[in-house]
């Protein structure tokens, strides 16, 4: 190809800026991980709006700052059942634990006249120490939760009553003061007490250990599957006893605050108050659910229930009714949330599917090459490690003519040349390698579907080079998680372009990308210099196979669903792609370099006019989606595959096929090489050779990337 080649005349390419669609919205928002809260907040919002109808001044300053003096001790006890319950288990020990915690500070405190940090550490103990022995019991002893915190709750405040009532004299009477010990009781920071800004700051510590911390992680998987947690490697029982121990910590600290701002503990100090957390638990997460950290969830049905129950008793109802209503709007709250939870799924997947009428350019460029028009060349090629590799979506070859590609398993394999009778194990890379390339130092460049993109060393080693770039504008669903990167290619300054061809589904899911029609893939580079990733061009449709054209100057895309190759102008980036060719016959992968500066490019699939009619229609395909068992539903012919010659300006040159009944359907990659031709497909177990007249023999793909002995 010429050097000088300019392909500015070609037509540009509609690149969408915005996808807006009110179904995408709707199924954006329902697949947002507060909606789980939805219910919840609905509640406390209707709670607000009866007190604001019926109560006059209930929510002014002074009354605001009275509920946030008398929160912290509930809230605090709440996020402590939180750890609970999200292990797996549940503490009835929480009432009976926070009143000996209260006990101990102030006998610290007004009996023994010890300094307030020193208290404070006392009632930490105190919560700690009964959390010791449930997480004993409970997780190191794998006795029953509920057995085993019944009996902690009813020692526990069996213990409380013989010390309180020997204590409580002497404590109500004593005259001490203490600045700090009023401080923590009494005294404000920024109009809100400090227990407030107490439970504030544990909220976040916990927020953040469920979603950042190993611990946080291990608490929920033990919750979510206890016998898949140990399977990966998780100390589940280990696990269980420092989750009840902090949960031990946080009620010892709940005490403490008490106890500085009463200054005096009662008989009836904790009792109902595992009814009372549990209540606001349930409400807040929809019931029990292990396996959830739902920290700004659980705060919400905290916050219902407490101003509820507050605002009935301050307007003078009986506690009997207070308990009933509390009772009725509870179940009524929790029936709609259950509900709503329950159905959340099926109207998020009855409305994620989102298609889009989509007409594609007539075939063109074809005659005399279509399937029934030539004899199917491929079926002499030679089939390779047939049985030994799981869906080579890729194939890759050095200079010494070794063999590389990627299996379904998330191996990357290597077959050594030049018979390629068998494939050992080069790297195990854990997600589904897709497009391979070598870079300048020899190193292979892997995209991983599920994963982004990694480097491999010719040792085996393996290295993440990123798995995110930069957030599109005007998103509700966060999309900087690359979630299908797809094939890629590298330029002379060591810039990795790659795709990543759907933002939207995974590599099981990839084919409802097609039903949907929408521009859902996108273009991204990642500089080594840098290790940073940017997107070049996003909205594109489902773009896959990636090739810099023989002077390194352009970059070709193939758009599956397009039916067509783009071109971009990498000294021009910002004005988008050019139409390179259009109207293939079939739904192209890879496209790679060919030895007389041409191009060969895979066609995965051969089109049909039915469903190119299909795809004009967005009503049908939703229809069919929802009334046609998947295992019906009209697809693009994906069983009948090929390869085209594309020339360097675009057209179609040659068309290589396999009889209709051949072993390499669905081709997804080729690379020539020494007068060779190499193909591999996603869904095949064997890797094709082919033949080819009049090549080059000499010509490596490699070489003309990085020349000789690179």
């Amino acid at each position: 190809m010429a050097a000088d080649t300019d392909f500015s005349s070609l037509p540009r390419h509609s690149v969408p800026h915005l996808v807006v669609s009110p179904r995408r919205v709707l199924a954006d928002v329902l697949s947002k991980g507060w909606v789980e809260s939805l219910i919840p907040l609905v509640a406390l919002i209707c709670v607000i709006a009866g007190i604001l109808a019926t109560t006059d001044g209930y929510f002014g300053a002074p009354n605001m700052r009275n509920l946030a003096q008398y929160a912290a001790d509930g809230g605090l006890v709440v996020l402590a059942m939180l750890v609970v319950v999200a292990v797996g288990g549940i503490d009835l020990s929480v009432g009976s634990n926070f009143a000996m915690s209260a006990f101990v500070a102030l006998f610290c405190f007004h009996i023994l006249q010890l300094p307030v940090p020193v208290v404070l550490l006392a009632a930490l103990a105190t919560g700690a120490t009964i959390g010791v022995v449930n997480g004993t019991i409970a997780g190191l002893l794998g006795c029953g939760a509920l057995l085993t915190t019944l009996g902690t709750m009813i020692t526990t405040r069996g213990l409380y009553t013989l010390a309180s009532q020997a204590q409580l004299v002497e404590i109500s009477s004593s005259a001490r003061m203490d600045d700090l010990w009023d401080w923590i009781g009494f005294d404000k920071v920024l109009t809100f007490p400090v227990g407030f800004w107490v439970l504030v700051v544990v909220a976040i510590l916990f927020f953040v250990m469920f979603r950042q911390t190993r611990f946080g992680w291990h608490v929920l998987a033990v919750g979510g599957n206890r016998k898949a947690a140990r399977h990966g490697g998780i100390r589940v029982r280990t696990t269980i006893f420092f989750a009840y121990v902090l949960a031990g910590l946080i009620v010892g600290l709940a005490g403490f605050l008490f106890a500085a701002r009463q200054n005096s503990v009662g008989s009836d100090t904790g009792i109902g108050m595992e009814f009372f957390v549990l209540t606001a638990l349930v409400v807040g997460l929809g019931g029990f659910v292990p396996g959830r950290g739902a920290v700004v969830s659980v705060l919400i049905g905290f916050t219902t229930v407490y101003i509820l129950n507050n605002a009935m008793v301050n307007a003078g109802f009986r506690g009997d009714f207070v308990q009933l209503s509390m009772g009725a709007i509870i179940i009524v709250i929790l029936a709609i949330d259950v509900k709503f939870r329950k159905n959340r799924h099926r109207l998020l997947a009855s409305t994620y599917l989102d298609p889009l009428a989509f007409d594609t350019d007539q075939v063109k460029g074809m005659q005399g090459l279509m399937p029934d028009e030539i004899a199917p060349r491929l079926r002499d090629a030679k089939i390779l490690v047939a049985g030994q590799v799981d869906g080579p979506e890729d194939v890759l070859l050095d200079d010494a003519g070794n063999l590389y590609c990627g299996s379904r398993d998330g191996y990357l394999w290597r077959i050594a040349g030049p018979d390629h009778a068998k494939a050992e194990v080069l790297a195990k890379i854990g997600g589904r390698p897709l497009g391979l390339a070598f870079d300048r130092e020899g190193r292979i460049v892997a995209c991983v579907a599920g994963m982004g993109l990694v480097r491999v060393t010719i040792e085996g080693a393996v290295e993440l080079l990123t798995d995110q770039t930069d957030r599109s504008l005007l998103t509700i669903q966060d999309d900087t998680a690359i979630r299908m990167a797809d094939d890629l290619d590298i330029a002379m300054d060591g810039t990795i372009y790659f795709t990543d061809a759907t933002k939207r589904y995974d590599i099981e899911n990839w084919g409802l990308d097609l039903l949907e029609g929408r521009p859902n893939g996108r273009l991204l580079s990642y500089d080594p210099a840098t290790r940073k990733t940017r997107t070049v061009c996003d909205n594109l449709r489902f773009p896959n196979g990636v090739c810099l054209t023989h002077d390194g100057k352009y970059l070709l895309v193939t758009s599956t669903w397009e039916c067509s190759i783009l071109i971009f102008d990498l000294a021009r980036l910002a004005d988008g792609p050019r139409v390179f060719a259009s109207g293939l016959p079939g739904y192209p992968d890879n496209v790679n370099r060919a030895s007389d500066g041409g191009y060969w490019v895979a066609l995965a699939g051969m089109r049909n006019p039915v469903f190119d009619q299909a795809m004009r229609h967005p009503g049908l395909r939703r229809r069919m989606t929802r009334r046609v068992p998947p295992t019906n539903w009209l697809f693009g012919n994906l069983n009948i595959g090929g390869v085209l010659k594309v020339d360097a300006s675009g057209k179609i040159a040659d068309a290589l096929w396999d009889a209709p009944d051949g072993p390499l359907y669905m081709i997804t990659s080729m690379r020539e090489h020494e007068g060779e031709l190499y193909l591999g497909g996603v869904t095949n177990d064997k890797i094709g050779r082919l033949k080819l007249a009049g090549a080059n023999a000499a010509w490596r793909g490699v070489e003309s990337y990085w020349g000789k002995g690179r």
